[in-house]
């Protein structure tokens, strides 16, 4: 059963590659099985964005085939790799996740000014070719693009307020 509600859960939180590795590191330490892990891991093709672009090149019934497939086949190879592992006893100990929870994330060295410098570059180039080449698309938006575009944009600022609160709580 957990190796459908994990697809289910990525569904509607979406955290991303990136994000799902450490949160599937969390549930696996408090209980959850392998299965549920690995389908979790694996479900990033069945999340809601991935599939509104699916819909808006296949249309809904062939996203929405697309959706039912790639679950089936998610459910199905987490409980084969559970098994298997389980049949050679090669199955990881949940209490090897704790480690996981117990490091430090952030930390203040020549990787952050790196990163910073690398997202500020990154972010005037684009910016800039963006405003140069006259906001493509932006002119032909839809009402219901441009409110999505400006949720990601109150989104970014939320992530960049949330990510310098640490910095500033410590002057």
């Amino acid at each position: 059963m957990q190796c459908i509600v994990g697809p289910v859960a990525a569904f509607f939180t979406f955290i991303g590659s990136m994000g799902n590795i450490p949160l599937a590191a969390v549930l696996f330490g408090n209980g959850v099985a392998f299965a549920g892990i690995m389908a979790f891991i694996f479900s990033d093709l069945v999340v809601l964005p991935v599939l509104r672009i699916q819909a808006r090149y296949y249309g809904w019934k062939m996203a929405l085939y697309i959706l039912a497939v790639f679950l089936l086949i998610l459910v199905e190879s987490a409980l084969l790799l559970h098994y298997g592992f389980a049949a050679f006893d090669l199955l990881p100990d949940p209490g090897s996740a704790k480690q996981v929870v117990d490091r430090d994330f952030f930390k203040v060295d020549y990787t952050l000014f790196f990163n910073i410098g690398f997202a500020l570059m990154t972010t005037v180039f684009f910016l800039w070719r963006f405003f140069q080449a006259g906001m493509p698309g932006l002119k032909t938006a839809s009402f219901k693009e441009k409110i999505l575009l400006a949720l990601a944009v109150v989104a970014l600022l939320w992530l960049a307020v949330g990510a310098s609160l640490p910095i500033w709580s410590d002057v």
